[in-house]
């Protein structure tokens, strides 16, 4: 653009045209025209058009592209809808994978411990934790729920293989419970914009917004049958290409309102879109998403009859050598202004995967392995004990309920005549005692034994 008393250029493309002018000493007469595109040099009277041209076509027997002095792209601007809570954020949490391993693995532990338990029962007849509640499938899933959730247990087997499986169930809770908490709360702290779509290709296929595109930009060719500026606009984006879209080159009153249209999204170069929406963003928030569309290189136009077109090329790749030109971008170019504005960017958000935690995962199966095997030991130990003991380990095996209720039946049959037995002979005592007293031989042939029980 021209300086404040019109006799030269300034920005980032006038800049480096000044310093062209000061290393080779010629002279520009400016003039500025409606239309910069190639017609403006066919027509005669222009050497070369200063503005950022995109590379996208050839060179012709009439113009030609000089070094390329920067790289330009476009990105898609959108109206954030604000923040919104959603009831999927608690799943989104952890990966679908995750979730669906700590499933499996809460399974494995309620039928690991268990397992364990039946074994230590069928060996140890007298063996029993908490009141026989770990023989219950549902109190153990609960069991192993409440303490991978981080409630812990209630209490602490005698088993060491059970106390080993339990305490590292615990240490998975524990890492499970904190990977949870911690992107649940770091997710919920950052903010949160939801935004209608997520690429290019939302837009064409919702339908529900505006694609506004300067209709002499590179891009735009990209979205006509024939591919050019002029050509008729593709199916898919009839009834969607600027329809109603404000005139970002101006700077009416109706702008701002017109630029915080929630229909309306913005196919633009982001340097050109922040320095518009660096006017509305009291008024709006707008969000660019990450997606990068288009990356052309830029430069000038220039007819192949122009005098210095060969020098200008040498000084631009000169300039780019030095670092001239990387010092004219961070002047012109730079972002600070509008980061200061309230630009947002999409946050990304990164679930908990199974690759986080895959070595917890491990060491569980470690110890479950080796659980295991200390339960092992403690069986044989106890069969070794029993043997040193002279017990036998088949005489105190638990009996069935049909043959505890047979020796019941036995006993009760049993005491009954004993009773008879027992008042027979108080009968029979109480009649001979007193005749076998009288008799004097009688204590001289009694042995009194007493026995102690």
């Amino acid at each position: 653009m021209q300086n404040a008393d019109k006799t030269g250029v300034t920005g980032f493309i006038g800049d480096i045209w000044t310093n062209l002018e000061g290393a080779l000493g010629f002279k520009t007469i400016y003039r500025r025209v409606r239309k910069y595109d190639v017609e403006t040099l066919v027509n005669g009277g222009t050497h070369a058009v200063l503005t950022a041209s995109a590379m996208y076509a050839q060179s012709s027997c009439y113009f030609e592209y000089s070094w390329p002095f920067t790289t330009n792209s476009y990105s898609l601007f959108v109206q954030s809808e604000g923040e919104k809570v959603s009831t999927t954020w608690y799943l989104d949490t952890f990966n679908g994978r995750l979730w669906l391993m700590a499933f499996i693995f809460i399974l494995c532990i309620a039928c690991s411990i268990m397992g364990t338990y039946y074994v230590q029962k069928l060996i140890s007849p007298n063996y029993m934790e908490f009141h026989d509640e770990l023989s219950s499938p549902l109190f153990s899933l609960f069991y192993v729920w409440s303490g991978i959730s981080g409630q812990g247990f209630q209490k602490i087997p005698k088993s060491w293989s059970l106390r080993l499986i339990i305490l590292s169930s615990l240490i998975l809770g524990v890492l499970l419970s904190y990977g949870f908490s911690s992107t649940l709360t770091s997710d919920l702290a950052n903010r949160r914009d939801s935004i209608p779509f997520a690429n290019l290709e939302d837009v064409a296929i919702k339908r529900t917004h505006t694609l506004c595109i300067r209709n002499n930009s590179s891009v735009y060719l990209h979205f006509t049958v024939d591919g050019s500026l002029q050509g008729e606009i593709q199916d898919d984006w009839k009834g969607l290409l600027n329809d109603g879209c404000p005139d970002m080159s101006t700077d009416s009153a109706n702008l701002i309102p017109e630029l915080c249209n929630p229909g309306f999204v913005y196919l633009e170069v982001p340097n050109i879109f922040r320095f518009t929406y660096h006017k509305a963003q009291r008024n709006c928030s707008i969000v660019q998403l990450p997606e990068i569309y288009w990356s052309r290189r830029l430069a000038f136009l220039q007819t192949k009859s122009a005098q210095h077109r060969h020098l200008i090329n040498k000084y631009i790749l000169r300039m780019d050598t030095a670092g001239i030109l990387n010092y004219l971008r961070r002047k012109w170019m730079s972002t600070h202004i509008y980061d200061q504005s309230g630009y947002l960017r999409q946050s990304t958000f990164q679930p908990v995967e199974f690759e986080h935690i895959h070595l917890a995962f491990c060491g569980f199966f470690a110890i479950t392995v080796v659980s295991a095997f200390i339960c092992v030991l403690e069986n044989i130990w106890y069969k070794l004990r029993l043997k040193y003991k002279g017990i036998n380990p088949i005489s105190i095996m638990p009996r069935t309920r049909d043959h505890m209720n047979m020796n019941i039946t036995k006993v009760r049959r049993k005491s009954r005549p004993r009773t008879i037995v027992v008042r027979r002979c108080q009968t029979v005592r109480s009649i001979l005692l007193p005749e076998i007293v009288k008799d004097p031989e009688f204590f001289q042939n009694v042995t009194v034994r007493v026995n102690r029980w």
